[in-house]
């Protein structure tokens, strides 16, 4: 199995608010998108992964009940910071969470980030946005067209850190030799479309780092107008 992640700037952005996480044993994978300002966001995200990565010293990883609460506790302690600190008040970040034991990998998500199975050259987007668009899309009053230009198209409905509350999508699925996992930020799906992700990730002839390392490079062809993240793992 390998593992790959990295996160880069855009070329607009003067901070980079995303965070990633990859365990030691590589079986637990977060993307976080932080939002809340020039600071806010990247402590909001870099809170959130940090959290993540102390409360899976703690406790197993393998139910989708255990990745809802890690990122409530995520949520808690970027919550704690704005009590403290009250000029950060208003940011969270998005987080998409994978853990792998055995067969089986786990997910748990919260916003727009986004976490992908690709299997025999079939691209599958695992997690739902969390977002206006995909609201407008499920209740059939945007095409899948209209959502890609949308106005509103990264305005967040849930995120982690805005509110006490918190309610996580979460689930599981078997793995097979050979699936590939992708976890990343809206950096890298706002400018770049699935079948792109689908060809770059099913080339079994590249390293995940040379796959993340050409997605990026397309990403900043095409403006990067956002930060960029991205976790590939084979399994």
């Amino acid at each position: 199995m390998g593992t790959y992640g990295e996160s880069r700037i855009g070329l607009v952005r003067k901070v980079n608010e995303d965070s990633f996480y990859i365990s030691r044993e590589r079986n637990v994978l977060a993307v976080a998108d932080g939002m809340g300002g020039y600071v806010g966001g990247e402590i909001a995200s870099k809170t959130a992964v940090e959290a993540i990565a102390y409360y899976f010293k703690n406790f197993t990883f393998a139910a989708p009940v255990q990745l809802e609460k890690a990122i409530q506790y995520a949520n808690s302690c970027i919550i704690s910071k704005t009590m403290i600190d009250p000029s950060l008040e208003g940011m969270g970040t998005t987080i998409s969470l994978v853990t792998l034991a055995k067969q089986h990998a786990f997910w748990g998500h919260v916003g727009d980030s986004r976490i992908y199975l690709c299997r025999g050259g079939r691209l599958q987007q695992i997690s739902v946005d969390h977002t206006i668009v995909q609201e407008l899309l499920e209740r059939h009053k945007i095409t899948s067209e209209e959502l890609l230009n949308h106005p509103q198209r990264h305005v967040l409905t849930r995120a982690v850190g805005v509110d006490k509350t918190l309610l996580v999508d979460s689930g599981a699925f078997a793995v097979e030799r050979g699936d590939r996992i992708l976890i990343c930020s809206d950096g890298l799906t706002s400018f770049l479309d699935e079948q792109v992700l689908r060809d770059a990730v099913g080339d079994y002839s590249r390293s995940e780092r040379d796959i993340i390392n050409d997605l990026f490079a397309q990403v900043y062809d095409n403006g990067a107008k956002d930060n960029v993240t991205a976790i590939l793992t084979t399994i």
